[in-house]
């Protein structure tokens, strides 16, 4: 379903409990719902941060990208959480790879290093599309688990470019923050993570969401110790390391994209690839 929302609307990101991080700062919401008899119920805070609360425009938000995105609605005392957008991990990777992908098409790579990392997102794409039509049994999980495996190995190949390109970039005395092969590549490898976690949350949601839990509360590199039921029975996790959430991945993806634009082109080409990612980052809220 593509909900109706604006430009101009208000946002409030927040993880899977329903906190929002901003400057450090916590605040916790309840999600909105909905009376037996369809009646609306706002989300509200529950718990404030010391400097109050924050409501983000669509621009503010692109910066702030969360594991769940709610439309607020502002109020002098009591602000409101008035729906849940179509923000998804899936959404988050689709949205990652589309940043990618438009920033090596509109040429800030080098045409050797963009056709390498077209081939990349184009496959990445292709295999999120495959565990869209994987089955639901045990079987359909673990053909989820290969293709996770398949695109985090691609993930490396796109870090070791990363690297090689580094490593040129030093012994030319440039700052590889403002080589946009670099950058394009920077912003491929995330995108392809994203990539990587959407599928793998769609084999184990609960172990990836128990990941990306410690990840917000940032104990990512603590071990694990926690038993999860299973299709397969209990299963007991005590030395894997989180990984990085789709979300994180996806603004720093953006992030990264905007800046190889900027390298490439100067600032105008840096502000319009913002305005451009702001238009995607709508679609993708609506659920379009």
């Amino acid at each position: 379903m593509t909900l109706d929302i604006t430009p101009d609307a208000l946002f409030v990101p927040t993880d899977e409990r329903g906190r929002q991080l901003h400057d450090n700062e916590a605040t916790l919401w309840s999600p909105p719902g909905r009376k037996a008899d369809g009646t609306l119920v706002p989300g509200t805070v529950q718990e404030a941060a010391p400097s109050g609360v924050k409501l983000l425009d669509l621009d503010g938000l692109l910066d702030e990208l969360g594991a769940r995105i709610f439309v607020a609605e502002p109020d002098a005392d009591t602000p409101k959480l008035v729906a849940e957008t179509g923000w998804s991990v899936r959404a988050a990777a689709s949205f990652a790879l589309a940043c990618a992908e438009h920033v090596i098409r509109t040429g800030s790579a080098s045409a050797e290093v963009a056709s390498t990392l077209g081939d990349v997102v184009t496959a990445a794409r292709k295999w999120l599309d495959e565990a869209d039509d994987a089955d639901t049994g045990l079987l359909g999980r673990y053909a989820r688990l290969a293709l996770a495996r398949r695109l985090r190995r691609q993930g490396d190949q796109v870090a070791h470019l990363a690297f090689d390109l580094a490593i040129d970039d030093e012994a030319a005395g440039v700052d590889i923050f403002d080589d946009p092969n670099w950058t394009a590549v920077a912003a491929t490898r995330d995108a392809v993570l994203a990539a990587v976690e959407a599928v793998r949350h769609d084999s184990g949601p609960h172990l990836i969401g128990a990941e990306s839990t410690r990840y917000e509360e940032g104990t990512a590199g603590d071990p694990v110790s926690a038993t999860f039921e299973t299709p397969w029975g209990p299963f007991h996790t005590g030395t894997r390391k989180a990984s990085v959430p789709a979300w994180v991945a996806a603004t720093e993806a953006a992030e990264r994209a905007r800046q190889s634009a900027g390298d490439a082109g100067g600032a105008d080409a840096g502000a319009s690839e913002r305005v451009w990612q702001r238009d995607l980052l709508l679609q993708a809220l609506r659920g379009s």
